[in-house]
Parts: C-alpha cells; structure tokens; sequence
C-alpha cells in the first residue's frame, strides 16, 4: 500500500501522547477512587473499570490515528486512466547582436534575456518550445520540442557567435520562426520575440513578417531588453581589454527601438512588454497570454493509478468511535 501524500503520517506521531495522556487519566482515576474510598471502593463503586477506560481511550487514539490515514490517501490497487497532453506551440526568438552585449541591465542584455527564457520553460507544462537566433542572419537553434532539458542545454550555449553574420536581422528571425509551425493549428501557435529592436535593414522586414503571422492568426509577443537611457558595447582589443565599442571616434551607445517593437506586437495581435520596467515579463506574458489559449492534444497515453481507499479509513474511524460510546466504563452520569 502506497499513499498519496505520505508526508501527512507524521502526525501519527501526535496520537501517541494522547494515547499516553489517556492511560495516565485511568491511572489517576484508580488512585482518586482509592483516596476518597478507601478499602469500601469496590463496594460503593462495583461498576468501575479501569480496563474499559483504556478500551475506550485506546478507541479514540486509534480513531484519530484512522483519520490521519485517511488524510494521507492510502492507495489500495490500481485503475487505466487515459491522458492527453494539450498544449501550444512557442517559438522564441532571440537576439544575439552584440548590441545584446550591453550592460544597461545587468549582467547584460542577452544574459537577461536568456534568464527570462529559463523561467519560461519552468512554467511550461505540456507545451512545445523551439528556439531561433538572430543577428545578420537567422538559425533556427531547436526546433519544437516538449523536452525541456534539451532546450536547455542548446540555450546555456548561446552568445553572440550563434549566428555567423553581424547585424540585427529581426524580419528574417520571424520569419523561421513562422516557417516552424504545423499550419493545421495556427490558433495554436505563438511567437515570442526578445530583442533590443534595433534592426538594421532586414530582409524581409518585420513589419512584412507580422502581417503574415497576424493573416495565420499567430500573435507576436514582443519583449523589450534595454533601458531608455541605453548603455555602451564592451568589446575586447588586441591586448585583451574591456573597452567600449567606437564608431568613427565616438563611444556607441545602443538604445532599444521600443516604438519598432511596439508596431510589430500591434500588427500581429501580440503585446509588448518592456524587460526594464517589468521585473519578469515572460512570466507575465505566459500567465496572461499562453496559458490560458486552449491548445492541442498532441498525444494521450493510459495511466496506471492507485486508487485512493480513504473511505475505509475513515469508516473504521466512525466505527471506533461508535464502538467508544458503546464500551461503558462505569462512571454515574
């Protein structure tokens, strides 16, 4: 016999001093009876029994004993029961430009973002994830999967050498990642975009790419990473050193383009969210928006289950105390 939650048996450990609080009443009762009698007890008290009264409280502490087991769902054999998994389709979509690299949030922008993808998967249960990178070009990095774990392992190594050419190819990232989804569930599927905005000429522009999704009825959930203020590029030179990225002279600073981001999120039915003023916005955006589309069943299985019998604990327990009531211990009423 197994439990459903056996950690409830612990307070099994509380019937012992009740029981033990019991057998020292009966004691006490022996003695007072003897004090106030003395040697005329067993004539003036014939009824008294200090072998009922420990039946009777021995009744009671296993009635509270059967009530605990009972609150610990005993499961006695097994029952079939069919399982579906539901879900939706999530592709993110993630910036590796070195404009990523900065450091207006902390540890940097990508570091940020990529925590923020962990949480998500932590949340996800019974939905498909992939994930595409982008920066000149795009990679489609995983494709949907309902394996955590893998994703994982392909996450922790993305950086800004995951796409082999420079830039912020924001159109082209959407795109493969629209081009992943199985078009007999669109209303099913879901795009979550994570980047700085700052697209450089993509091609085909994400503005086109929105469109398409919002024809297909995909949204395009958008998240922002970088604060208003913007911050600089660290880059190493050839003597190793940290230094932030110049162009022509000057100190680049990068400033996410959240008005850019905001028009793709309009265009396809998505929202926006801005990672500097929301402290998780994937969880946020999960709880609002992915968990509650109704999804697909994509497989079902049969279960084997134990059967939870409490019902027989507890009928013992009402029997305990119905038998306590019954068991006389000599006491006048």
């Amino acid at each position: 016999m197994t439990y459903k939650d056996p950690t409830v048996l612990v307070w099994l450990l509380a019937v012992l001093p009740v029981a033990a609080y019991g057998a020292w009443r009966v004691g006490a009762a022996r003695r007072r009876r003897e004090r106030l009698l003395g040697g005329m007890a067993d004539a003036l008290a014939p009824g008294f029994s200090p072998a009922r009264r420990l039946v009777r409280d021995g009744l009671a502490a296993l009635a509270l004993a059967l009530l605990v087991v009972a609150l610990s769902g005993p499961l006695v054999g097994t029952s079939l029961r069919e399982v579906q998994r539901r879900g939706v389709d999530v592709m993110v979509v993630l910036d590796t430009s070195r404009s990523m690299l900065a450091e207006d949030m902390k540890p940097s922008r990508l570091e940020r973002a990529k925590r923020e993808v962990r949480g998500l998967l932590e949340n996800m249960v019974g939905d498909r994830v992939g994930l595409v990178t982008f920066a000149g070009d795009a990679r489609r990095v995983c494709p949907l999967t309902h394996d955590a774990t893998t994703l994982r392992l392909f996450l922790d190594d993305v950086d800004t050498t995951s796409n082999a050419k420079g830039g912020t190819a924001v159109g082209e990232g959407l795109e493969l990642a629209l081009d992943a989804f199985d078009e007999e569930y669109p209303a099913e599927s879901v795009i979550v975009l994570l980047t700085d905005g700052e697209d450089h000429a993509s091609d085909p522009p994400p503005s086109e790419i929105a469109y398409e999704a919002r024809a297909r009825g995909i949204p395009v959930h958008v998240v922002s990473f970088g604060t208003e203020d913007g911050g600089t590029i660290p880059v190493r030179d050839a003597r190793g050193r940290v230094k932030a990225l110049e162009d022509e002279g000057e100190v680049v600073v990068t400033r996410p383009d959240e008005a850019l981001l905001e028009t793709i999120a309009g265009i396809a039915d998505g929202s926006f969210l801005s990672a500097a003023r929301t402290p998780f916005p994937l969880d946020e955006l999960y709880a609002k928006r992915i968990a509650v589309m109704e999804g697909v069943t994509r497989a079902s299985a049969t279960r084997e289950e134990g059967i939870d019998r409490f019902q027989w604990a507890l009928v013992a327990a009402l029997a305990c105390l119905a038998l306590r009531g019954i068991v006389h211990d000599g006491r006048v009423p």
